[in-house]
């Protein structure tokens, strides 16, 4: 669950690192001999410089000096960044002894390259922190956990939070389960639910996880294994207190949240670097895709004025990964009183679950029906994938309608970004009208994703909609 917040640690402060590295390094420079002389000794400089950087990296995986960040005070923060400069010292001074070139390099340049690269390094992590810790608290970024736990329990584990910097999550929700608590606060957090109601509870909140840590005696009246399959089958990622039954599920990590080592149970674990890879394949495409719907948005724009009065761009409230609503984007294609017409037509409905969907709907207008059968009026989504709210390729964004009306299993498709395109769409999405196949091969995608997978669900989208096998 917290793979991203992990990439942070790894690279955000290695950047910083970095950065104080150049910065030392050219400050020195010029503290040395008022001007730079970078030049003067070209080859030796830079030798020295890349060999600080293979220290810096080196040091930081051997002495594990990226564990723990954001629990480090300024003490242990100082002591991390001697262990480093003294990494980067010497692996330098390895490098002068065994080429010889040490009588070219200026020890009062060598001082102040390690003192200045220690003051922006320090400087650098302290910023980095407050800065991180801040606007990840407050951005939709932030995850919500579901505290799940019993009355005797509750306020020391919260307790325990308060006391450690939960800077990528926050309790937003409790759930007792040995007393109905429902409706009341406990340390100014909100217990939305009883063990009977809890999944009900969870169906139609934003939330990216559980964390389930209960009392000896609650298990005689809560099960464990029970409720974690639950969640499990709704795409929600379980946290189970590390001193939890071990339980056999499809993917667990042991990681901490806060204080506690957990066992973080999921139906899918994804590795660090692909999602870092699928986010990059997304901007960029999601760039291109813009430029090419400015570039066609205009005689689109054009031809529906023409055709029909309204707006150009219509939108409309969409579920999102882990239950976060967004508004996606569309050219419009239908009357703009098509969701009043909408309650008349909902007995001629030919999709078999909670879609709506009919032949020759009246509400779509001529352009309408050529722009939905290429899939142009999909186009503007590619402000939803820059955004992040979508991906080029996922699970189809569900409405908020459709969501109400999930089963637990189902809410598995939200547990990834939805994307533009997807196996539903490139599987005869005109010839589907079971709603329980789609949901099928969402979650199919959902099981056997990877880069391989989206590049081919792409190139496929592509020769759909030249085709003209888009929406009907």
């Amino acid at each position: 669950m917290f793979q991203r917040e992990s990439l942070i640690k790894h690279y955000v402060f290695l950047c910083i690192d970095i950065f104080a590295l150049a910065v030392s390094f050219v400050l020195a420079n010029y503290l040395r001999f008022k001007e730079i002389r970078l030049l003067e000794y070209e080859n030796l400089y830079i030798n020295v410089f890349i060999i600080s950087i293979i220290a810096c990296v080196a040091g930081n995986i051997i002495l594990k000096l990226d564990r723990h960040i954001f629990d480090r005070g300024a003490y242990q923060e100082f002591l991390a960044v001697c262990k480093s400069a003294f990494c980067i010292g010497v692996s330098v001074m390895v490098y002068f002894f065994l080429s010889q070139q040490g009588i070219n390099y200026s020890r009062l340049q060598w001082a102040y390259y390690f003192s200045i690269y220690f003051l922006t390094a320090y400087t650098g992590h302290q910023l980095a922190k407050l800065i991180i810790a801040r606007y990840y608290k407050n951005s939709r970024s932030c995850k919500k956990i579901m505290l799940i736990t019993s009355t005797d329990k509750v306020k020391d584990i919260l307790e325990k939070f308060q006391r450690t910097n939960n800077w990528y999550f926050e309790i937003t929700c409790i759930t007792i389960v040995d007393q109905d608590l429902s409706g009341t606060k406990i340390e100014k957090i909100p217990v939305i639910a009883s063990r009977d109601t809890m999944l009900e509870k969870a169906k139609n909140i934003a939330l990216d996880g559980v964390f389930i840590n209960v009392s000896y005696e609650s298990h005689l009246v809560f099960d464990v294994r029970q409720t974690l399959h639950d969640f499990q089958e709704m795409g929600v990622i379980v946290h189970v207190n590390i001193d939890a039954l071990e339980l056999d599920v499809t993917d667990k990590v042991i990681e901490n949240l806060g204080f506690f080592k957990v066992v973080s149970y999921a139906s899918k674990l994804r590795e660090p670097g692909q999602l870092v890879l699928k986010r990059c394949m997304d901007i960029a495409g999601g760039m291109v895709g813009i430029l090419f719907t400015l570039f066609i948005g205009v005689f689109v724009a054009i031809a529906i004025k023409i055709d029909s009065p309204g707006p150009v761009i219509f939108y409309q409230n969409r579920v999102g990964k882990n239950g976060r609503h967004f508004k996606m984007y569309k050219f419009r294609s239908m009357y703009i009183d098509a969701e009043e017409r909408k309650k008349d037509l909902l007995q001629q409905n030919e999709m078999k679950g909670a879609m709506f969907k009919i032949t020759n709907d009246p509400r779509i207008t001529r352009v309408g029906g050529f722009i939905r059968k290429y899939s142009i009026d999909e186009l503007p989504q590619f402000f939803n994938v820059l955004k992040g709210d979508m991906s080029l390729v996922g699970t189809r964004p569900p409405t908020v309608e459709e969501v109400q009306k999930y089963k637990t299993e189902q809410k598995r498709r939200l547990s990834v970004t939805p994307g533009m395109t997807g196996l539903w769409q490139t599987s005869g999405r005109s010839e589907i009208y079971d709603f329980d196949e789609i949901v099928k091969l969402d979650l199919e995608y959902i099981d056997k994703w990877s880069i391989g997978l989206d590049i081919k669900l792409l190139v496929k989208t592509i020769v759909v909609c030249l085709r003209g096998e888009g929406a009907r």
